[in-house]
């Protein structure tokens, strides 16, 4: 039997058009079920990188934003290590062979 909290809830479901929704998109029990399939944005993920982005909602604000800045510190560490392995191959004349083929 309905109790009064769940006639209010299926009226301003009702009112604001939503009810319409989720009847036709099923019932919170169909989307519990294991029958259903992950997302598409979630295809060619492996088990690490669901874990990593667990980890990554896990944190606080601050420690996401710690997270974000060694990424970036990482990022620009990988830019200048290839930049003096470019210039050493500029150096070393190795991307002169190449220019030549064109």
């Amino acid at each position: 039997m309905p109790n009064k909290y769940d006639i209010q809830v299926k009226e301003e479901l009702d009112n604001s058009g939503l009810f319409e929704l989720l009847e036709s998109n099923g019932s919170p029990d169909m989307w519990e079920s294991n029958n259903l399939t992950p997302p598409s944005w979630m295809k060619g993920l492996t088990q690490d990188d669901i874990n990593a982005m667990y980890q990554l909602g896990a944190l606080s604000k601050n420690g996401l934003l710690a997270e974000i800045k060694k990424i970036f510190d990482q990022a620009y560490n990988i830019g200048l290590q290839e930049a003096k392995e470019i210039t050493k191959g500029k150096n070393l004349e190795i991307f002169s062979n190449v220019t030549r083929r064109k």
